[in-house]
Protein backbone atom coordinates (compact mmCIF):
# COMPACT_ATOMS: atom_id res chain seq x y z
CA UNK A 1 0.00 0.00 0.00
CA UNK A 2 1.31 3.42 -0.97
CA UNK A 3 0.68 6.78 0.68
CA UNK A 4 -1.19 8.08 -2.36
CA UNK A 5 -3.96 5.55 -1.79
CA UNK A 6 -4.69 6.73 1.76
CA UNK A 7 -3.64 10.37 1.97
CA UNK A 8 -6.20 13.08 2.67
CA UNK A 9 -6.80 15.03 -0.51
CA UNK A 10 -7.52 17.85 -1.12
CA UNK A 11 -5.50 19.00 1.85
CA UNK A 12 -6.36 22.04 3.96
CA UNK A 13 -3.53 24.58 3.76
CA UNK A 14 -2.83 28.14 4.79
CA UNK A 15 -0.77 31.02 3.40
CA UNK A 16 2.32 32.42 5.12
CA UNK A 17 0.81 35.87 5.69
CA UNK A 18 -2.24 34.60 7.56
CA UNK A 19 -2.62 35.54 11.21
CA UNK A 20 -2.21 32.97 13.95
CA UNK A 21 -5.84 33.52 14.99
CA UNK A 22 -6.94 32.65 11.44
CA UNK A 23 -4.82 29.52 11.49
CA UNK A 24 -6.18 28.49 14.89
CA UNK A 25 -9.78 29.08 13.81
CA UNK A 26 -9.20 26.93 10.74
CA UNK A 27 -7.60 24.13 12.76
CA UNK A 28 -10.43 24.19 15.30
CA UNK A 29 -13.17 24.36 12.65
CA UNK A 30 -11.76 21.46 10.63
CA UNK A 31 -10.72 19.42 13.72
CA UNK A 32 -7.18 18.91 12.42
CA UNK A 33 -3.79 19.15 14.09
CA UNK A 34 -1.55 20.77 11.48
CA UNK A 35 -1.60 22.97 8.42
CA UNK A 36 0.91 22.91 5.57
CA UNK A 37 1.93 26.47 4.74
CA UNK A 38 1.97 27.07 0.98
CA UNK A 39 2.61 29.92 -1.42
CA UNK A 40 0.07 31.08 -4.00
CA UNK A 41 1.03 28.25 -6.35
CA UNK A 42 0.63 25.57 -3.67
CA UNK A 43 4.33 24.98 -3.05
CA UNK A 44 5.26 23.89 0.45
CA UNK A 45 6.90 26.57 2.59
CA UNK A 46 6.48 25.16 6.08
CA UNK A 47 4.13 23.59 8.60
CA UNK A 48 2.21 24.97 11.56
CA UNK A 49 0.76 22.73 14.28
CA UNK A 50 -2.01 23.31 16.78
CA UNK A 51 0.36 23.03 19.74
CA UNK A 52 2.84 25.47 18.23
CA UNK A 53 0.07 27.94 17.38
CA UNK A 54 -1.40 27.92 20.86
CA UNK A 55 2.04 28.35 22.42
CA UNK A 56 2.90 31.43 20.34
CA UNK A 57 -0.57 32.95 20.76
CA UNK A 58 -0.30 32.61 24.52
CA UNK A 59 3.21 34.09 24.59
CA UNK A 60 2.14 37.07 22.46
CA UNK A 61 -0.85 37.79 24.70
CA UNK A 62 1.18 37.48 27.90
CA UNK A 63 3.83 39.84 26.56
CA UNK A 64 1.18 42.17 25.13
CA UNK A 65 2.97 42.07 21.79
CA UNK A 66 1.59 42.17 18.24
CA UNK A 67 0.43 38.77 17.13
CA UNK A 68 2.97 37.18 14.75
CA UNK A 69 2.02 35.81 11.34
CA UNK A 70 2.12 32.16 10.31
CA UNK A 71 5.40 32.66 8.44
CA UNK A 72 7.02 33.94 11.63
CA UNK A 73 6.40 30.77 13.64
CA UNK A 74 6.02 27.95 11.11
CA UNK A 75 8.45 25.05 11.02
CA UNK A 76 10.46 25.46 7.84
CA UNK A 77 12.33 22.15 7.77
CA UNK A 78 9.37 19.86 7.13
CA UNK A 79 9.44 16.08 6.88
CA UNK A 80 7.52 14.98 3.78
CA UNK A 81 6.64 11.91 1.76
CA UNK A 82 5.46 11.37 -1.80
CA UNK A 83 2.45 9.53 -3.18
CA UNK A 84 4.72 6.58 -4.00
CA UNK A 85 6.13 6.23 -0.49
CA UNK A 86 5.17 2.87 1.09
CA UNK A 87 2.70 3.39 3.92
CA UNK A 88 4.98 1.57 6.36
CA UNK A 89 7.77 4.06 5.59
CA UNK A 90 5.41 6.94 6.41
CA UNK A 91 4.52 5.17 9.66
CA UNK A 92 8.22 4.75 10.49
CA UNK A 93 8.90 8.46 9.95
CA UNK A 94 5.92 9.50 12.08
CA UNK A 95 7.04 7.14 14.85
CA UNK A 96 10.78 7.87 14.70
CA UNK A 97 10.39 11.65 14.61
CA UNK A 98 7.33 11.83 16.86
CA UNK A 99 5.22 13.90 14.46
CA UNK A 100 1.48 13.70 13.88
CA UNK A 101 1.37 14.31 10.14
CA UNK A 102 3.41 14.37 6.94
CA UNK A 103 2.62 16.56 3.94
CA UNK A 104 2.55 14.59 0.70
CA UNK A 105 4.39 16.41 -2.06
CA UNK A 106 4.76 16.08 -5.81
CA UNK A 107 7.91 18.03 -6.50
CA UNK A 108 7.49 21.03 -4.18
CA UNK A 109 3.71 21.05 -4.45
CA UNK A 110 1.47 19.78 -1.66
CA UNK A 111 -0.99 17.19 -2.96
CA UNK A 112 -2.16 15.63 0.30
CA UNK A 113 -1.37 14.79 3.89
CA UNK A 114 -1.00 11.54 5.82
CA UNK A 115 -1.61 11.59 9.57
CA UNK A 116 -1.12 9.37 12.58
CA UNK A 117 -4.90 9.01 12.71
CA UNK A 118 -4.89 7.74 9.12
CA UNK A 119 -2.29 5.14 10.06
CA UNK A 120 -4.40 3.96 13.01
CA UNK A 121 -7.36 3.41 10.67
CA UNK A 122 -5.12 1.45 8.31
CA UNK A 123 -3.86 -0.65 11.23
CA UNK A 124 -7.46 -1.47 12.17
CA UNK A 125 -8.06 -2.65 8.61
CA UNK A 126 -4.86 -4.70 8.45
CA UNK A 127 -5.67 -6.47 11.72
CA UNK A 128 -9.33 -7.01 10.86
CA UNK A 129 -10.48 -5.23 14.01
CA UNK A 130 -13.92 -4.59 12.51
CA UNK A 131 -14.23 -7.91 10.66
CA UNK A 132 -16.40 -10.74 11.92
CA UNK A 133 -14.72 -14.08 12.62
CA UNK A 134 -12.30 -15.89 14.87
CA UNK A 135 -9.12 -14.06 15.89
CA UNK A 136 -6.28 -16.58 16.09
CA UNK A 137 -2.77 -15.84 17.38
CA UNK A 138 -0.19 -18.62 17.16
CA UNK A 139 3.54 -19.17 17.45
CA UNK A 140 5.21 -21.18 14.70
CA UNK A 141 8.74 -22.29 13.90
CA UNK A 142 10.52 -19.80 11.65
CA UNK A 143 11.25 -22.34 8.92
CA UNK A 144 10.33 -22.46 5.22
CA UNK A 145 6.82 -23.73 4.57
CA UNK A 146 5.45 -23.44 8.12
CA UNK A 147 3.30 -20.37 7.49
CA UNK A 148 2.04 -21.90 4.25
CA UNK A 149 1.11 -25.09 6.10
CA UNK A 150 -1.06 -23.11 8.52
CA UNK A 151 -2.81 -21.29 5.70
CA UNK A 152 -3.39 -24.54 3.81
CA UNK A 153 -4.95 -26.14 6.88
CA UNK A 154 -7.36 -23.23 7.27
CA UNK A 155 -8.30 -23.52 3.58
CA UNK A 156 -8.96 -27.25 4.07
CA UNK A 157 -11.41 -26.32 6.83
CA UNK A 158 -13.21 -23.97 4.40
CA UNK A 159 -12.03 -21.00 6.44
CA UNK A 160 -11.68 -17.57 4.87
CA UNK A 161 -8.69 -15.49 6.02
CA UNK A 162 -9.67 -11.83 5.92
CA UNK A 163 -6.47 -10.49 7.54
CA UNK A 164 -3.06 -11.93 8.31
CA UNK A 165 0.05 -10.50 9.98
CA UNK A 166 3.30 -11.99 11.22
CA UNK A 167 6.12 -10.69 13.39
CA UNK A 168 9.11 -11.96 15.32
CA UNK A 169 8.67 -13.60 18.69
CA UNK A 170 10.81 -12.98 21.78
CA UNK A 171 11.72 -16.66 21.49
CA UNK A 172 14.48 -17.15 18.95
CA UNK A 173 13.65 -19.02 15.73
CA UNK A 174 9.89 -18.52 16.12
CA UNK A 175 7.36 -16.16 14.58
CA UNK A 176 3.97 -15.05 15.81
CA UNK A 177 1.01 -15.05 13.42
CA UNK A 178 -2.32 -13.32 13.95
CA UNK A 179 -5.18 -14.12 11.61
CA UNK A 180 -8.88 -13.21 11.40
CA UNK A 181 -10.81 -16.18 10.05
CA UNK A 182 -14.46 -16.66 9.13
CA UNK A 183 -16.33 -19.75 7.95
CA UNK A 184 -14.99 -22.17 10.57
CA UNK A 185 -16.08 -22.74 14.19
CA UNK A 186 -13.61 -21.70 16.90
CA UNK A 187 -13.33 -25.11 18.61
CA UNK A 188 -12.84 -26.93 15.30
CA UNK A 189 -10.16 -24.42 14.26
CA UNK A 190 -8.31 -24.82 17.54
CA UNK A 191 -8.46 -28.63 17.34
CA UNK A 192 -7.07 -28.75 13.81
CA UNK A 193 -4.43 -26.03 14.13
CA UNK A 194 -2.92 -27.08 17.47
CA UNK A 195 -1.01 -30.13 16.13
CA UNK A 196 0.80 -28.17 13.40
CA UNK A 197 1.96 -25.12 15.41
CA UNK A 198 4.33 -24.64 18.31
CA UNK A 199 1.76 -22.84 20.46
CA UNK A 200 -1.72 -21.29 20.28
CA UNK A 201 -1.31 -18.00 22.11
CA UNK A 202 -4.89 -16.80 21.85
CA UNK A 203 -8.14 -17.70 20.11
CA UNK A 204 -11.36 -15.78 20.46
Amino acid sequence: MLVGARMTNPVITIGPRATLETAKDLIDKKSIHSLPVVDRQGRLMGLITKDRLEDFIQKAKQADEPMPLVEDVMVQQVLTVTENTPIEEAARIISDYDVKSLPVVRGNFVVGIITASSLIRIFLELTGARDQGVRLTIMVEDVPGKILAVIQKIVELNGNISTFSTYYSDEKNYRIMTLKISGVEKYKLKQEIAPIVYKIIDIR
